[in-house]
């Protein structure tokens, strides 16, 4: 059984599991908190063909099928994203309202585990970022993991007005196997710490956007001309004020 311990973090009791930056819960008035698993996904998706509550959802569809985000019926999943059948078809997410903020005023936890049907033809990216339509395009601010079409590399990023620090190669994604991804942001050390299955891969102290608030996002891109499916056993962000 995974034991979990505790600590203070800016006066919050702070929950934490495997390491003492994957934090599980957290409770005090400055805290803010999101967590998506299994139990709560109809908290968050409405019915079949319907946008999620609570994201502003960017959807291509050029070829034949649907790009969307789907609550899974599959023991232990919470989300399905899924996208048509054509190169560059898919579905980006973010969650209403840029209420996270690395400006070291603030400790930051962000955590998903995932998995998806192919390897390398296809791009996701999952963490926090500026409100954008095409966040695979071109993002301007954001802390987040990416994978992209044609190889398998996972790479850990923090982008400040359009510059990025980057560590590739983080991890090697394969496919229908399960992997978790985690940064914590901390705001004392001004810093980000990147985590794969639990293991510390990077640390950045460059690139932090310090001035711009966050969303939680996330998209799945096709890589070639066939739908893709990725799987999202929970995913949860904690802000510490």
């Amino acid at each position: 059984m995974a034991s979990t311990s505790t600590r203070y973090i800016r006066g919050a009791l702070a929950y934490y599991g495997a390491h003492r930056m994957r934090l599980l819960d957290a409770f005090g008035e400055n805290v803010q908190k999101f967590e998506l698993k299994p139990e709560m996904a109809g908290q968050h998706k409405g019915a079949t063909g319907t946008d999620p509550r609570g994201w502003t959802p960017t959807v291509v569809e050029v070829g034949t099928g649907t790009s969307e985000a789907e609550a899974s019926d599959e023991a232990g999943i919470a989300w399905e994203l899924v996208s048509a059948a054509n190169e560059d078809d898919g579905i980006s997410l973010q969650k209403f309202g840029e209420t996270f903020q690395p400006d070291g005023e603030r400790d930051i936890y962000f955590g998903v585990k995932l998995e998806a049907d192919e390897a390398t033809q296809l791009d996701f990216l999952f963490g926090l970022a500026i409100t954008d339509t095409a966040l695979l395009g071109g993002l301007s601010d954001g802390i987040y993991f990416e994978k992209l079409d044609a190889g398998t590399g996972i790479s850990g990023v923090t982008e400040k007005d359009s510059g990025e620090t980057q560590t590739d190669d983080l991890h090697t994604f394969a496919a229908n196997t399960p992997v978790i991804l985690e940064f914590y942001y901390d705001g004392a050390q001004d810093r980000v710490y990147f985590f794969v299955d639990g293991l510390e891969v990077a640390i950045h102290t460059a690139g932090i956007p310090d001035d711009e608030a966050l969303r939680i996002s996330m998209e799945l891109l096709a890589g070639s001309a066939a739908a893709r499916r990725l799987k999202i056993h929970w995913m949860r962000c904690i802000q510490i004020s």
